[in-house]
């Protein structure tokens, strides 16, 4: 083995060194030449005071020696040798996002796409390191980012993203698939990995077949589903109502198709996530993807790996030039000169020392830990992009400095990364310790916003850090954690916590008790913190209901009695038909009116388990026919037609006129109705759109029907005659036995229609609210139940 792993500099001092010598020979021989032609030798000392000829020798000697040195230094010596592990964890990362239409859809604030795009802009750095491409699709598929290590690049394309940028139409999930896994292969990439950002509308077999193949190339699929279930509209500015139609005309509906999704990431042994409100499902991909590349990295122990040398060469020859430079006389004191160099030699590594951590360390000198953090980072991603391998205790120290200034996530991923590098027992416990304190403060955190189910996990992680550090280095500071932390848990777990749980379910009999014969409902129940009565999925937890109606949470709270509004929302699994299945939840305590009653108001006096019951009933309904009397007689002959050209309405002061306040509504196009209302008597009237037509039946001077209607229950027959021998009817009535018109011709004739259903359903809640009121309710607010120990708890904790 060589001594120099670059030998051409030492051949090249080999030449130089002569050359310089020849040339300082020279050049004297010619000064002193001159000299001699002026004066002569004994003189020549007095009036030339530095023309010290053993001077010039011994300053020539000091740079030539220099010079040596720093060409000694780039022919990089070599000696001894050491075991070096080389690691190399990088991703190659495809991001294919669905640029189809239906993206458009603002179910996600303030679209599906912009929250995509907005979503993995910000978690951009959780990869940092990793070659990231882009890709968009819908009917076909366009290469928008090659791979690149450039984040910058790769964000600037991403903002270009938009629908319409691909022409074709549709989703075309298997085109994406096989483009992608290509380009993968064709570019050598090892830890390959594809995320599918769509709403997975479309689904079709060869899907899965698609990417059960690319899973034989080591590639894996993880799937983001944007939307939500339920089905929404998506906009269009072209259109007049402003909403995107069909062929045939018809509004286009949208809505999430999480089971295709499931299945392509299942396939590939991958994981499905929900995009989010918050776009917190692409952090949770960016998080799993940088934990299997930490798993999988590879590893390679070199024996043998020369040492290089060569620092302390360069560093010799370059305090020789400076000390030639700065002597002048050789007469002068030897000892200012070796103090000159000494004081260089001392402040001088303050000089090398690397400019990122000196910055850092003078930050949390001044008490601003997280500028000292984003020092350290800088300093870890220069040396990245040199392509040098980092030193861990920069990671451990940028993970340390985040934490000291309150960003947990900034200080966890570092400490990842040092505990990922470290050999070091006492460092690694260092690592671990502060890993078990930033999933106690997140567990603090949870608690502070009443989410148990997540404070348990984190302090599950945090118990195991602590103890981990305990085992590695018996960490005094970790075994005192792990005391504090049983201690609270105990404290704020077993003296504030309370277990609500209890059931959804149809109470058929209105008994207000489940009964094996009533059916089970799907619903979300969710914390109401706003107290409208409406799920908000970005701040309001929420947790779903098993298959036999039932649920449980538990609830935490520093201070006793508390009070809790609980909302109920049924998912569209349930079977009801027509039927308008409502909650009946028990009437809030005063000063709070009945009538402002959307939740369930629960009051917990000190912790416990309680239990509640939210049973739903069927709205009543109002249910009847109008036909076209054409020959007067009020009755229905075999050959008239129903009628629509009417308006129904509730006569609520009994005058037998349409007020404008009082609720109203019209018959289908085949002159049936069927109208949700609340519980009560109703005096049910009809007008007649043209002033001259008359009401045949009923027969009653009064032409109107009082009815009376409970939950579960139709009041039927509440048939109307209308004699109206006006043209303008003729196409608007239609003959029972005719098929009854598509759904996209009644839009326009019926927008009035469907404008007073929706302001009737308004009376209608305002009804219900007053009905619940006098209603008698046999649900209690709460029972205070001793918790047995077998008790069994359903839903998420």
């Amino acid at each position: 083995m060589s001594l120099f792993s670059d030998q051409s500099f030492i051949y090249a001092g080999m030449l130089l060194i002569p050359v310089l010598c020849l040339i300082f020979y020279l050049s004297e021989k010619r000064k002193l030449k001159k000299l001699k032609l002026i004066t002569s030798a004994q003189i020549t000392p007095k009036l030339v005071s530095n023309n010290s000829i053993r001077q010039k020798i011994l300053k020539f000697f000091i740079f030539i020696s220099g010079i040596s040195f720093l060409l000694i230094g780039l022919a990089r010596p070599q000696w001894g040798t050491e075991k070096k592990v080389s690691s190399d964890y990088s991703m190659d990362i495809l991001i294919a996002v669905d640029v189809s239409k239906s993206m458009l859809a603002d179910d996600i604030s303030p679209s599906r796409l912009n929250k995509v795009k907005s979503s993995i802009a910000t978690r951009l750095p959780e990869i940092a390191g990793n070659r990231l491409g882009l890709y968009c699709f819908s009917g076909s598929t366009l290469l928008i980012c090659p791979l690149t290590s450039d984040h910058q690049s790769f964000e600037k394309q991403l903002e270009q993203l938009q629908v319409g940028i691909i022409e074709e139409p549709g989703t075309n999930l298997v085109e994406v698939i096989q483009r992608a896994d290509y380009y993968l292969t064709n570019n050598g990439s090892k830890n390959r990995f594809i995320i599918l950002i769509t709403d997975g509308e479309e689904y079709y077999k060869e899907i899965l077949n698609e990417a059960k193949k690319v899973t034989k190339n080591g590639t894996k699929i993880f799937t983001i589903g944007a939307g939500r279930k339920e089905a929404t509209r998506i906009p269009d500015k072209n259109d007049p109502t402003g909403f995107g139609r069909d062929t045939n005309g018809e509004i286009v509906l949208t809505k999430l198709n999480e089971k295709t999704l499931e299945q392509v990431a299942s396939a590939t042994d991958a994981q499905y996530f929900r995009l989010g409100g918050n776009g917190e499902g692409i952090l949770e991909v960016f998080k799993t993807i940088k934990r299997i590349g930490k798993t999988n990295k590879l590893e390679q122990i070199t024996t043998d790996l020369p040492i290089d040398r060569y620092q302390m060469f360069v560093l010799i020859g370059f305090f020789l030039l400076c000390f030639e430079i700065i002597t002048t006389k050789i007469k002068q004191k030897l000892s200012n000169n070796l103090l000159l160099f000494l004081v260089i030699f001392l402040l001088t590594p303050g000089c090398f020392k690397q400019d990122n951590v000196k910055r850092a360390e003078e930050a949390i000198a001044s008490g601003k830990p997280n500028l000292a953090g984003d020092f350290f980072k800088a300093e870890i991603n220069a040396t990245l992009s040199s392509g040098k391998p980092v030193d861990p205790r920069l990671f451990l120290n940028a993970g340390l400095a985040y934490l000291k200034g309150k960003e947990l996530d900034k200080a966890e991923n570092q400490l990842e990364d040092a505990l990922s590098s470290l050999n070091e027992p006492t460092l690694q416990a260092k690592a671990l310790n502060a890993l078990g304190n930033i999933n106690y403060q997140k567990a603090n955190d949870f608690l502070d916003l009443r989410n148990v189910n997540e404070a348990r996990k984190k302090w599950k992680k945090s118990r195991e850090y602590y103890e981990s550090s305990l085992q590695i280095d018996n960490n005094d500071k970790a075994r005192q954690n792990l005391s504090s932390l049983n201690k609270q848990i105990e404290e704020r777990i077993s003296l504030l916590i309370c277990v609500i749980k209890g059931k959804v379910w149809r109470d058929l009999n209105g008994d207000q008790k489940p009964q094996p014969i009533e059916p089970n409902l799907d619903a979300k129940i969710f914390w109401d913190i706003d107290e409208n009565g409406e799920h908000n999925e970005s701040t309001e937890p929420n947790i779903t209901t098993n298959k036999e109606g039932e649920f449980a949470f538990e609830w935490i709270s520093d201070s006793f009695p508390v009070s809790i509004r609980i909302g109920c929302n049924l998912s569209e699994n349930n079977n009801s038909g027509k039927d308008l299945l409502l909650p009946l939840f028990p009437p809030p305590p005063p000063p709070e009116s009945i009538e402002s009653v959307k939740n369930y108001y629960l009051n917990l006096p000190e912790a416990g388990v309680y239990t509640i019951a939210i049973p739903h009933r069927a709205a009543p309904v109002l249910q009847g026919f109008v036909w076209k009397d054409e020959n007067g007689n009020g009755k229905k002959d075999e050959g008239d037609k129903g009628y629509s050209s009417a308006k129904l309405y509730l006569d609520e002061n009994g005058n037998f006129q349409h007020d404008e306040n009082e609720t109203s509504f019209e018959p289908e196009r085949d002159g049936t109705f069927y109208k949700h209302v609340s519980p009560g008597q109703y005096s049910v009237c009809i007008e007649p759109k043209n002033p001259d037509a008359n009401v045949t039946f009923p027969i009653e001077i009064k032409k109107a029907y009082l009815a009376w209607t409970d939950y579960d229950s139709v009041s039927e027959n509440l048939d109307f005659g209308i004699q109206d021998n006006s043209k303008q009817d003729q196409n608007s009535s239609q003959s029972q036995s005719e098929d009854k018109p598509s759904e996209n011709d009644q839009t326009d004739s019926n927008k009035e229609n469907n404008e007073n259903e929706s302001a009737s359903s308004v009376d209608t809640s305002a009804q219900f609210k007053r009905q619940r009121q006098e209603t008698k309710n046999n649900v209690k607010p709460f029972s205070k139940i001793k918790a047995p120990k077998n008790t069994r708890y359903y839903g998420e904790y």
